[in-house]
């Protein structure tokens, strides 16, 4: 039986009684129906999971007994970086649940020329507790024990000048494959840039040149933004990573 996971930001000790947040309460007991005794696994991102059980349920809260911990660790060895253009807010949450699912160690949004969104200074942190969301569910769904950090919106331009990474960017045209490329530093890790609807400018695939950024082509089909994070993060992965 695959038991439920939740994301409990608390410390957690073997032995010990803890309260769930307000949303693991809904959502174990108003959502998933858990009863008193059920078991459940409970993860604070600081790697591992702990094992526990349900000791008190009621319509306001719920309470656990942490049981047992597991050092399991289902974090890739390739630190990723997905710095992704501001695309469409639909295609945007997709492509981070996806990213997340398969083993990013931080997200990145971009500004870019053509990208068609624009985030309010009103409006930032709000988006960011939505995306913060995705990012926790999509952790709690796939079975990691580490959750990706998430950066503001940033201009290209900006991040290119300090950004770390190893520069990876998806482009059309007569560029190499991804397998043709050496091995990166895993200590330095990879970020992988993909283009927003219409794809970077002249301008912006000259500057990427400029800071070494790698330029690689995944075929003759033109794919869309979110399709292309998630393709280049799997190809990077399994040439890399751990798939």
């Amino acid at each position: 039986m695959k038991l439920s996971r939740f994301y409990q930001t608390s410390p957690m000790n073997i032995g010990e009684e803890l309260e769930l947040s307000p949303e693991n309460h809904r959502h174990a007991v108003l959502v998933l129906r858990l009863k008193k005794a059920e078991p459940l696994i409970l993860f604070n991102g600081d790697g591992g999971e702990y094992h526990a059980s349900l000791t008190l349920v009621d319509k306001r809260n719920s309470k656990a007994l942490i049981e047992s911990y597991d050092p399991v660790d289902r974090e890739s060895p390739l630190n990723i970086c997905l710095a992704l253009a501001m695309i469409k807010p639909d295609k945007m949450d997709f492509a981070i649940q996806k990213a997340t699912e398969l083993g990013v160690h931080s997200i990145q949004p971009l500004y870019t020329q053509r990208s068609v969104i624009k985030i309010k200074a009103n409006r930032l942190e709000k988006k960011m507790q939505h995306w913060r969301g995705i990012i926790i569910a999509a952790c709690e769904q796939s079975g990691r024990t580490a959750i990706p950090s998430l950066s503001p919106p940033i201009e290209l331009d900006m991040y290119l000048n300090e950004s770390k990474y190893h520069g990876i960017t998806l482009l059309p045209g007569d560029h190499p494959k991804l397998s043709a490329l050496k091995r990166p530093n895993l200590e330095k890790g990879v970020a992988l840039y993909i283009g927003p609807e219409g794809g970077f400018t002249d301008k912006e695939e000259a500057l990427m040149e400029k800071h070494d950024l790698m330029a690689i082509n995944m075929g003759d089909r033109i794919l869309r933004a979110e399709t292309a994070a998630i393709a280049g993060i799997t190809s990077c992965q399994m040439l890399w990573g751990d798939m």
